[in-house]
């Protein structure tokens, strides 16, 4: 059957190549490697992409040397082929010259755009298609893409003064070409030529020299750079590092010839974009830094947030303390330098505000988002200095950042919340414990006021209630990160501490509220809720014993105003000192009604569920109260089913919700079963009852309606914690936990047998069945749950043939790894795996089957990879495992990572299988059987699994998986070549001719030594790094 797919692949393949150049044909007209003849055309083509009217009034007039381009998408797949050409060089550099010839229809907008596809298309060619000329002709390339960059650049000089746009994109892509050409060619020299060559001659082109210099690191650390040879790189990354002062020595003389009286903010942004790049990417002496004018300059830019150049001063300065933090060896001058300088950004100031200060005071967003990002970043940088024994003031910087925290817009306050995190981890890093605390001491004060601001900006907005969901999703991300920072001040402070600081407040916040008229405390509700959001954030550090503070908060709850918001955040906090109540039962009796009661209420119902599970998790005195609630919801969905015509899919409760709630009544009454068996069936018949109905013929339920009775009958046998029979609180003669699973499953056996046949083919009820097998399954235990084995499997088969659907292939799984070490189930397991095995080769015949349906491709070889694991034998002694292996063959040129991930899974257990049994030292009968089985089918069908992972190595087909986990391409291969390395190498070799030969080499080498697995994963590493790079060039 796998052989048939071979063909039929085979055959597709065969028509697609023949098919592909007639389409070309049909479709593209050929290139020509003639200027002349390819100009014309390249000009059309343009002109039917940009000017698609134009190129259709000029169609008639064209020559036989252009081709016609009807379509525009033509045409695009016309110059994106062109590019790729040698030709495109030589045309490129014509559409970029003032002489270039023109179109009729051609105007000033075509033009500009026809030059900039030229610039673009060149600069592409320098980063990965430069061995197409030869190296003798590099110079004239870049003296020719110099003279069109003194062009270009002169020409965007006098557009303003002509009344016309600049058309500084193109100026910016040629300066990337340029760039990228310097480090082919290793134009070491470039910085001091450029200065000498352009900026002397024609000084008006200083902002276009700066952005040249700019692109010159960046182009240099580009991942889409191919270089003949890589060692050129990093000799050419060393130059730049020794030519900073050249760089830093061209901004100064370009700050200087800024005329003091207007401000000329083109070349201020042009020197710090180049000084950006340069301090990001090239790793400069300190030095230089610390001693340029461009520091006092650039602080100048800072002090007023209106000025031109102000955010590109900021990103500068964050570039700078990020890359020299205070760590670093040989900063010292420059920390010195910069410290004072910030300092004086943030700081009050004898003769007035700081800049700072007159951010926040003019609420001016851009200069407090500037300032907060820098003194959060000094201050995360210079983190060492901050927790150092030495006294530097290191007060005031925290003071800084907490200022920043107290900006009232959350996002611009949520920059400093790193930092937060940073010196707690810091300062619970520090050695010894006495330090520690000595430093913690200092800091206290402003950790309590940080509470405090964090509790401020926890406060929803006003109008909350009409914010779109997206902007209300947004609001509690934020919301999720200031309660983390309350969290982290509990690691220092301690959770009493942190709960007085958020308790006490709260006290006030109602006090305060109870004075305002009554129609106004309804509206007046966002302060208390965001202490309730605080206090609920350090639940984990409050001792169960607290009696100043969690008493008022329990007692607060019922009384609160019904908002949904309030009353949402009210039910978490419940939720989350549940062991506290499970300590002070006296509080959680009011407390149970109030959750019941938020189930109703769409906006807070996920709270009130989670709530009341992790309430039932931790109290033990809920049994009969939650069991009441549980009934009360069961009986309200029946009695909306019936009112509703019997499908009940829109009750109010959600069925995530209420399964939240099961399990909470599942285990607050697991206590209670062994003393009352009867709950059982309190909670299981209701449920019974439902799949009994469904079932019946004349029944036509939903799929979800299915699919919700499956998922609560999951719920109940997950979670109905009974004893195991092996347990010592299993008393003989009471019901243990696989006696009630077994009995529960033989009960809804034939009514679930007959709802799988209502909807074969949806993918969520197979999903839900296969889990609700498994769980029965796992908790059972495979001994006790055996006499279900049969009809388990049975239902697998027959259920995977009718849907072909990957849960019950998943499911086989499971069955595998559970019985798979048992010899007594081995020819039920084989047989199941043959069956699902045939079932997928008679429905999968072409490569497009295959590709439609990737999730079945996954689970069917990760099926089968269980099974060359837990049960090898009588798999490996058919012939379905050579099947299995051609069939894999094909897998693995899926493009779906899943699927290549679950081929590779089993093509690699079988190998490691075999070189198991091969390392023993001694065999059993069965095994020396199962050892020759094997190396006859990888000796039959080893070659095409090789050449496909030869080919995922080059490029040619996927390659997801590596070397990384169970399953990968560099496993696979290390094993074979652990196993037969001889055969290994006879079959790789053909289908690496294609390789770059040195990298060939190198990793043939690697086979032949046969390394450690760590040394081989490098080398297959390295070899696919090349090979994508020589791809790159041949595209």
């Amino acid at each position: 059957m796998s052989s048939h797919l071979q063909q039929q692949q085979q055959q597709q393949q065969q028509q697609q190549q023949q098919q592909q150049p007639q389409q070309q044909q049909q479709d593209l007209p050929p290139h020509s490697s003639d200027p002349e003849q390819e100009l014309p055309r390249v000009l059309l083509a343009l002109q039917t992409v940009y000017a698609p009217n134009a190129a259709a009034a000029n169609l008639a007039n064209t020559t036989n040397n252009a081709a016609p381009f009807d379509r525009r998408d033509v045409a695009d797949r016309y110059l994106t082929s062109f590019q790729r050409t040698a030709v495109a060089w030589i045309v490129c550099d014509r559409l970029l010259s003032s002489e270039s010839p023109t179109t009729t229809a051609e105007n000033s907008t075509l033009r500009t755009q026809r030059q900039f596809f030229a610039a673009q298309t060149l600069h592409a060619k320098c980063l990965s298609d430069v061995y197409q000329l030869p190296p003798a002709s590099l110079p004239s390339l870049r003296d020719s893409l110099l003279t069109h960059f003194i062009s270009h650049a002169g020409d965007s000089v006098r557009a303003p003064l002509e009344n016309r746009p600049a058309n500084k994109p193109l100026v910016t892509r040629l300066s990337m070409a340029i760039a990228s050409l310097a480090v082919q060619m290793g134009w070491n020299t470039c910085l001091t030529d450029i200065t000498q060559n352009v900026l002397t001659p024609h000084p008006e082109l200083g902002p276009a020299v700066l952005e040249l210099f700019r692109s010159i690191p960046e182009e240099a650390d580009s991942n889409r750079l191919v270089l003949a040879v890589e060692e050129d790189l990093w000799s050419y990354r060393d130059m730049l590092r020794n030519s900073g002062h050249v760089v830093l020595g061209l901004c100064e003389h370009a700050v200087q010839s800024i005329s003091s009286s207007s401000s000329d903010v083109a070349t201020t942004e042009a020197v710090l974009s180049c000084l950006q790049s340069w301090i990001r990417i090239v790793d400069m002496d300190p030095k230089l830094l610390e001693r340029t004018a461009l520091l006092p300059w650039m602080f100048d830019l800072l002090t007023d947030s209106n000025r031109g150049g102000f955010e590109l001063a900021v990103d500068v300065l964050v570039e700078l303390l990020r890359t020299y933090p205070s760590d670093r060896r040989g900063v010292e001058g420059l920390v010195r330098a910069v410290i004072p300088r910030v300092m004086t950004l943030g700081q009050q100031q004898s003769n007035g505000s700081s800049p700072f200060q007159k951010s926040v005071l003019e609420e001016d967003e851009d200069g407090m988002r500037g300032y907060c990002r820098i003194f959060t970043e000094m201050s995360e940088s210079y983190l060492s200095l901050i927790l150092s024994h030495e006294e530097m003031n290191q007060a005031s910087l925290v003071e800084l950042v907490l200022q920043c925290s107290r900006i009232p817009d959350t996002e611009i306050a949520g920059i400093t919340l790193h930092f937060w995190y940073r010196f707690v981890m810091g300062l619970e890093e520090l050695e010894p414990f006495e330090y520690r605390q000595i430093k913690i001491d200092a800091f206290a004060p402003q950790l309590v006021r940080l509470l405090e601001i964090c509790t401020v900006l926890l406060r929803y907005p006003v109008g909350v209630e009409d914010l779109s969901p997206d902007r209300l999703d947004d609001i509690e991300g934020i919301r999720l990160y200031f309660a983390d920072t309350i969290e982290d001040c509990c690691r220092l402070l301690g959770g009493e501490v942190v709960l007085r600081a958020t308790g006490d407040p709260l006290q006030e916040e109602c006090r305060r509220v109870a004075t305002l008229p009554p129609n106004n405390q309804l509206a007046d509700w966002h302060g208390m809720e965001a202490y309730l959001y605080a206090i609920q954030a350090v639940s984990m550090y409050v001792p169960p014993d607290e009696q100043r503070v969690i008493p008022f908060v329990m007692g607060l709850i019922p009384q609160l105003p019904e908002v949904p918001l309030l009353r949402a955040t009210a039910c978490q906090t419940v939720g989350k000192y549940a062991s506290w109540l499970g300590m002070q039962p006296s509080y959680l009796q009011p407390l149970l009604p109030y959750l019941a009661q938020g189930l109703s209420m769409p906006k807070c119902a996920a709270a009130a569920a989670v709530a009341i599970r992790e309430v039932c998790e931790r109290c033990n005195s809920l049994g009969d109260s939650v069991l009441q609630l549980y009934d009360g919801i069961v009986a309200a969905r029946e009695q909306h089913r019936s009112s509703a015509g019997g499908t009940g899919e829109d009750f109010i409760l959600d069925l995530r919700n209420e399964l939240e709630v099961l399990e909470g009544v599942c285990k607050a009454v697991s206590s209670k079963v062994m003393n009352d068996p009867s709950v059982i069936n309190h909670l299981a018949q209701p449920i019974i009852n439902s799949l009994k109905a469904m079932a019946s013929p004349e029944c036509s339920p939903s799929p979800k309606q299915i699919s919700a009775e499956v998922c609560r009958l999951t719920t109940l046998i997950q979670h109905l914690r009974l004893p195991r029979p092996s347990s010592q609180q299993a008393t003989p003669g009471t019901l243990n936990r696989s006696e009630f699973i077994l009995s529960l499953m033989k009960e809804t056996w034939p009514m679930l047998d007959a709802l799988s046949q209502k909807y074969p083919r949806d993918f969520n009820c197979g999903e839900k069945l296969c889990r609700l097998h498994k769980h029965a399954l796992r908790e059972c235990g495979s001994v006790y749950y055996a006499p279900l084995l049969e009809p388990l499997v049975e239902q697998t088969v027959k259920n995977f043939s009718r849907s072909l659907t990957s849960p019950y292939l998943y499911l086989a799984s499971i069955i595998v790894s559970e019985y798979g070490r048992n010899p007594a189930h081995s020819k039920l397991l084989y047989d199941m795996v043959a069956s699902l095995s045939s079932t997928v080769f008679n429905a999968f015949r072409t490569t497009d089957d295959f590709t439609a349906h990737p999730d079945v491709v996954e689970e069917f070889f990760f099926m089968a990879g269980r099974m060359v694991n837990y049960c090898p034998s009588p798999l490996v002694q058919s012939s379905l495992l050579n099947s299995l292996l051609q069939c894999a063959a094909l897998g693995m040129k899926l493009h779906h990572r899943d699927a290549n991930r679950g081929t590779l899974n089993f093509v690699e257990n079988t190998v490691s299988y075999s070189l198991k049994l091969r390392s023993s030292s001694s065999l059993d009968a069965n095994e020396q059987v199962n050892i020759a089985a094997l190396e006859q089918a990888i000796l039959a069908e080893g070659q095409p699994l090789v050449v496909n992972l030869a080919q995922a190595l080059l490029g040619d087909l996927p390659a997801y998986r590596l070397d990384s986990g169970s399953g990968s391409i560099a496993g696979v291969l290390f094993y074979l070549n652990q196993l037969c390395p001889e055969l290994l190498m006879q079959w790789i070799q053909p289908p690496l001719i294609a390789a770059p030969e040195h990298a060939k080499s190198a990793f043939l080498l690697t086979l032949h030594n046969r390394v450690a697995r760590d040394e081989f994963n490098s080398s297959v590493r390295r070899f696919t790094a090349v090979c994508e790079r020589s791809r790159k060039r041949k595209i």
